[in-house]
């Protein structure tokens, strides 16, 4: 390869990893991979429900850090009994030789950020079948797919060919890995909008009323719910309960004048990519909950009423509409994941307003 073809080659790894980073969540055999929007990814064993997993976490870049962790059991599952993992962990039938120097180790929790570690374990374990329990038998990871989600990790990350793969290593210097991408950038209100009055609410109220009669909502007229928020100080956003389900209330939502004649409009929350098997990118207000002062809106939607699978997001109102701040979902509903650890594939950082002395300053 001449040295411009490889130079434009590293330009355009660069300027995809940089650009184009599309969130995803996949599923091959035995594991699950996760990479947001940063190109940082995560693969996971699956099912966890049998109480034994183990995770491997990377983030984008050539000096990215990484991680392996093996555990026996959670949040769901609670403390679980047993010996220590270091003692009892069977490979294809096997006593699993476990060089445990670099590791941080708990009776039931192994875990390493250190790189040669990782990548002795996965040469000891890459080609086997199973992990298990010495004294439980139906606590197995699976290894069918971990090579084929590790080598998608690579890929995303463009690390195919270099010295920094876990699967398709080659001579490539780590140095030339692509950088992750650059953090979405949010704008936040200046100041928290003013509380809505007496008068407002009221009004905004039986206006909701009115728009939950008006609109198609399979929900009982009974068992509809509207609140009202100010928004900023002009505009409140109005929530109405139009669906439900098992677990999951669906509101329709609309930014609406503070003042009469009323005059509102639909909030369409919009994805700024194509959620994992959907080919749209339109997003529902599920369980929705608005932070006034914050200027936060955010959604949790359940796939069973454990909770341990799902989707949930933070919009920010930026003064003229919601943005997307973060995006987290649990594909599998395993008994692995509470809702708060669900694997993010989508995150943002906000960015406070500057008051114009200190821009004038910094001009100067």
């Amino acid at each position: 390869m001449s040295y411009w073809t490889k130079w434009l080659w590293l330009l355009s790894l660069s300027y995809a990893a940089s650009v184009q980073a599309q969130p995803l969540q996949k599923t091959f055999s035995d594991w699950q991979i996760t990479c947001n929007n940063l190109n940082s990814c995560e693969v996971r064993s699956i099912p966890g429900n049998n109480g034994l997993a183990m995770t491997l976490q990377r983030e984008a870049g050539s000096d990215a850090p990484a991680q392996l962790r093996i555990d026996y059991g959670n949040r769901f599952s609670g403390k679980l009994p047993g010996g220590a993992l270091q003692d009892n962990l069977l490979l294809d039938g096997q006593r699993l030789k476990l060089d445990l120097k670099h590791w941080e180790v708990e009776p039931h929790h192994l875990r390493t950020t250190h790189s040669i570690s990782i990548d002795e374990f996965l040469a000891q374990v890459m080609d086997a079948d199973t992990i298990q329990l010495l004294y439980r038998a139906d606590a197995t990871i699976g290894l069918h797919g971990l090579k084929a989600a590790l080598l998608l990790m690579d890929e995303v990350q463009g690390r195919i060919n270099s010295t920094s793969a876990w699967i398709q290593r080659g001579d490539r210097a780590a140095s030339n890995v692509p950088p992750a991408p650059a953090l979405p950038m949010l704008d936040v209100p200046r100041h928290a909008p003013q509380a809505l009055t007496n008068e407002e609410s009221s009004g905004l109220i039986d206006f909701g009323t009115w728009r939950a009669t008006s609109d198609s909502c399979s929900l009982n007229p009974l068992r509809r719910e509207v609140s009202v928020s100010p928004l900023s100080d002009d505009k409140a956003l109005l929530l109405v309960s139009c669906e439900m389900g098992a677990y999951n209330m669906i509101d329709l939502a609309y930014e609406v004048s503070r003042s009469q004649p009323y005059v509102s409009k639909s909030i369409t929350l919009t994805l700024p990519f194509s959620p994992p098997e959907r080919t749209d990118n339109q997003l529902e207000l599920v369980n929705a909950d608005f932070d006034a002062a914050r200027g936060e809106l955010q959604t949790f939607s359940k796939d069973r009423g454990l909770g341990d699978c799902g989707v949930a997001t933070r919009w920010q109102y930026n003064g003229r509409q919601f943005v997307l701040a973060e995006y987290a979902q649990e594909s599998t509903c395993d008994a692995w994941h509470s809702s708060d650890q669900w694997p993010m594939l989508y995150e943002s950082q906000s960015v406070p307003p500057q008051d114009n002395a200190s821009v004038e300053m910094h001009q100067e």
